[in-house]
Parts: structure tokens; sequence; C-alpha cells
């Protein structure tokens, strides 16, 4: 009966470190696969980009990154509700990725939804205060809106972090100290 046991036991264990060592193997092709989308992304393959970090996905379902990336392809070939969803995905597995939040606050911008834009931009802000491009992206969706006081509050921000495009804007606007 001891032998019986200490064979059960060691098959249990062999059993975890193979599952283990799989699960590792895993996580290194789908960074593999990852950073091989990340090539075809900038060499404009945006379909192969996709094939790529659907691979990604496939062997490592919490991998944010991968989502981001594969929302990004799908915005450039035109699909911003894919893009959405995916970067919902990503924003899920990784609630404080402000370049996850930003990007998905300019797909809804795209397909009209202003206020969910303006939504995701001051979450962004509020995760990072630094963050120019929200400031810019929801100045831009407070103008389409009428908003101009909005407008300026959020250049005057952008400005003082040292963005030219804000300060520019503001000067040209007649908005005194720019």
């Amino acid at each position: 009966m001891k032998n019986i046991i200490r064979v059960l036991l060691i098959a249990i264990i062999a059993l975890l470190f193979h599952t283990a060592a799989a699960s590792a193997k895993a996580a290194d092709d789908a960074k593999s696969f990852f950073s091989s989308a990340e090539v075809k992304f900038g060499n404009g393959d945006y379909q192969g980009a996709i094939t790529d970090d659907n691979k990604a996905i496939e062997l490592d379902p919490l991998f944010s990154d991968a989502y981001s990336s594969r929302a990004a392809a799908k915005f450039r070939m035109g699909d911003k509700v894919g893009a959405i969803a995916d970067y919902t995905k990503a924003i899920e597995l990784d609630p404080k990725s402000v370049e996850a939040l930003n990007n998905r606050g300019t797909a809804k911008s795209e397909i009209g939804d202003k206020q969910g834009a303006i939504v995701d931009y001051t979450r962004v802000i509020e995760l990072d205060p630094s963050f120019v491009p929200a400031y810019i992206n929801r100045a831009a969706e407070k103008l389409d809106l009428g908003d101009k006081p909005g407008v300026i509050a959020d250049l005057l921000v952008a400005a003082k972090l040292g963005d030219l495009g804000a300060q520019q804007w503001l000067s040209n606007n007649g908005v005194s100290g720019w």
C-alpha cells in the first residue's frame, strides 16, 4: 500500500512539473507570436498581425498587450467596433492601461461615440495626469460638441505640460498667456 501511495505521489508531482513547464512554454510562445505581430503591424501587414495576435491570445488568454495589438490592427483595417471590443478586453485584463484606454477613446470617437470617448480620455487623465494625448483628444471631442470652455481648459493643461500644438491653438484663439 505504501508503494502505491508513493507511486501516485510521484506521478502527481511529475504531472505538476509538466503542467508548469507547458504553461511557461505557452507563455513564451505567446510572446513570440506577439513580437511577430508587432513586426507585421510595423510593416503594414495588419492581417498578418491579427493572425499572430490570435495565436498569442489562444496560447495566453490573459495577455492584455496581445488584445491591444490586435485592436490596433483591426482599427487600421477599418474594423472600429472590433477594435473597441479588443481594447475593452485589454482594459478588463489591465484596468490601468492608459494606452488601451486612450486608443479605445479614439475608436469610440471614430464611430461617433463622443461621450464614450470623453469618458475614456477622462479615465486616462485620472490614471496619468501627465498623459498629454488624452487632454488633446478630449479637447477635440469637446470642440466637436461645442464646449469651448472645456476645450480651453484641456488645452491649457496640455500647454502647461509642454505641448506646442496646444500652446499655438491657445495663442491663435486669443487665450491670454500664450
